[in-house]
C-alpha cells in the first residue's frame, strides 16, 4: 500500500500543493486510461500512457540529479505539456479536433527549451570559479539548444512513424508538387499544379488491389507538418531567447517572470 501510495504521490522535494494535486490528478487519469486499454489489448496506445507515467517522473529526477530546484510553475508546465501532448494529443485526437494544437505545443515546447537551456550553461560550468557569461552569449545558448531539441523531436517522430507506424507526422493535403523526380529531362524541376484528386493503388493481403482516392490534392506524407513544426519551435525559441537578453541585460531586475522558467540552482546572479 505504500508503495501505491508513493506512486501517486511522487513528486519534487520543493513542489508545492498545488503542484502535488496536479501529480496525483493526472496520474490517476492515466492509470484508468491504462486499465482500460490493456482491457480491450489497445497495446500501441498501453504504451504510449506507460511512456506518459515515466515522462511524468523528468522533474523528480532533474532535481535528484543535477542537484536543482525546479520552479512550482515550471513543474505544473511541465506536467501539463506531457499530458497534453500524448494522452490528449494523441490518445484523444486533439491534434485531429484542434487544428493550432500541435502548432501551439511546439511553439510552447521551444519557448521552455529555451529556458533549460538558458540554464544550461551554468549547469555545465557550475564547479567553475569565475565566469563570464555574457547577455548575448545566454541567449545564443538558449536558442541553440531549443532548437536542437526541436529537431530531435522530429527524428523522434519519424522514427515512430517508421518503425511503429504512427503517424506522429501528420499529413497535408497539397495542390501542387515540384518534383526533380518526375522530370523527363534529367536534373530539371517537373511541376504539377492544380492537383484536384490522387489515386492510390495498393495490394492487400488476398492479393487483390485497393484504391484509396485522396480528394482536393495530394497527401504530402509529414515533411509539411515537420517544417511547421520546426518553424514554430524557433518563433517559441527566438521569444524566449529576446526575453533572457533581456533578463540578464537588465541584472536580473526586469522581466522577472523569466524566473519562473529557470532552475533556482541556475539562476546566475539572481540574488542581486
Amino acid at each position: 500500500m505504500n508503495h501505491l501510495k508513493t506512486f501517486f504521490t511522487n513528486s519534487t522535494k520543493t513542489a508545492g500543493r498545488i503542484t502535488n494535486g496536479i501529480y496525483i490528478l493526472l496520474r490517476i487519469i492515466v492509470v484508468i486510461m491504462l486499465v482500460d486499454q490493456v482491457w480491450n489489448q489497445h497495446w500501441g496506445n498501453t504504451m504510449l500512457l506507460l511512456l506518459t507515467l515515466i515522462l511524468f517522473e523528468i522533474p523528480y529526477f532533474l532535481e535528484k540529479i543535477l542537484k536543482i530546484q525546479i520552479p512550482n510553475m515550471l513543474e505544473i508546465i511541465l506536467l501539463s505539456f506531457i499530458f497534453s501532448s500524448t494522452v490528449l494529443g494523441e490518445l484523444s485526437d486533439f491534434y485531429g479536433y484542434f487544428s493550432m494544437w500541435d502548432t501551439f505545443l511546439h511553439a510552447f515546447s521551444g519557448f521552455l527549451a529555451g529556458g533549460v537551456g538558458f540554464s544550461l550553461v551554468y549547469l555545465l560550468n557550475k564547479n567553475t570559479k569565475t565566469m563570464n557569461l555574457t547577455p548575448l552569449l545566454l541567449a545564443v545558448v538558449s536558442f541553440c539548444f531549443s532548437m536542437t531539441v526541436g529537431v530531435m523531436w522530429e527524428f523522434v517522430e519519424f522514427s515512430a512513424d517508421k518503425l511503429l507506424q504512427f503517424d506522429m507526422q501528420k499529413d497535408t493535403i497539397i495542390q501542387q508538387i515540384n518534383s526533380v523526380e518526375l522530370s523527363k529531362d534529367g536534373n530539371t524541376v517537373y511541376h504539377v499544379p492544380d492537383i484536384t484528386r490522387t489515386i492510390i493503388e495498393s495490394q492487400n493481403a488476398d492479393g487483390k488491389t485497393d484504391k484509396t482516392i485522396i480528394q482536393n490534392g495530394y497527401l504530402d506524407v509529414g515533411i509539411m507538418d515537420t517544417m511547421k513544426d520546426l518553424f514554430v519551435n524557433f518563433i517559441g525559441a527566438v521569444v524566449f531567447s529576446v526575453f533572457g537578453y533581456l533578463y540578464s541585460r537588465n541584472d536580473y531586475q526586469k522581466f522577472t517572470f523569466i524566473k519562473n522558467f529557470i532552475p533556482a540552482d541556475c539562476k546566475i546572479k539572481l540574488d542581486n
